[in-house]
């Protein structure tokens, strides 16, 4: 049966950090099932929750790493996972996206997920970017799964009204109906 682990690694960002991590990765056998990497400011962050050969644990990847992580200057954490643990990032119920943009202000973030908890949606992912103009526009992309007892409508209204509240638009839906 194989094995998980959760890889972090962080750092100063520069060319060659993905490739660097994965050519090791790739190396001990290792795939990658989920990921997130990004640079935030002038840092580099990436989240891998990777699947090991049988019998490898974090601690033999993290060993393999180790060169790498001296030569880019990042930090590395390795978490081993059950595999049950692995599989439960995975979900039946409904994914929407929701999208928020208009001028930069602080609580934007807190207001909305705020609304998400109250009626136990779960956030996938959010990624969020100020894009500078001679007004600072704040956009946000959240991928959420709902479940069946929440009224998707009501959701979609509640979360366009703390739009207004706030000055941002506010929308949301099917993930499967996306777009890009």
């Amino acid at each position: 049966m194989p094995n998980y682990a959760l890889l972090t690694a962080t750092g100063s960002d520069r060319p060659g950090i993905v490739s660097a991590i994965t050519g090791v990765l790739l190396e001990s056998d290792c795939n990658i099932e989920d990921s997130q990497m990004a640079r935030l400011g002038p840092n580099f962050a990436c989240m891998l929750m990777i699947r090991m050969p049988e019998g490898m644990v974090g601690q033999q990847v993290g060993d393999r790493l180790a060169g790498v992580a001296r030569q880019l200057g990042l930090r590395l954490h390795l978490e081993d996972l059950r595999p049950e643990e692995a599989s439960e990032t995975r979900s039946d119920y409904p994914k929407h996206l929701i999208h928020v943009y208009g001028a930069d202000r602080k609580g934007i973030i807190h207001r909305i997920t705020v609304r998400l908890a109250e009626q136990s949606v779960n956030i996938t992912n959010l990624h969020t970017e100020v894009i500078h103009h001679h007004t600072p526009l704040y956009v946000m992309m959240i991928e959420v799964e709902v479940p069946p007892f929440v009224d998707v409508g009501q959701l979609q209204e509640d979360l366009a009204a703390i739009g207004r509240e706030i000055e941002v638009r506010v929308s949301m839906k099917p993930k499967d109906d996306a777009r890009f």
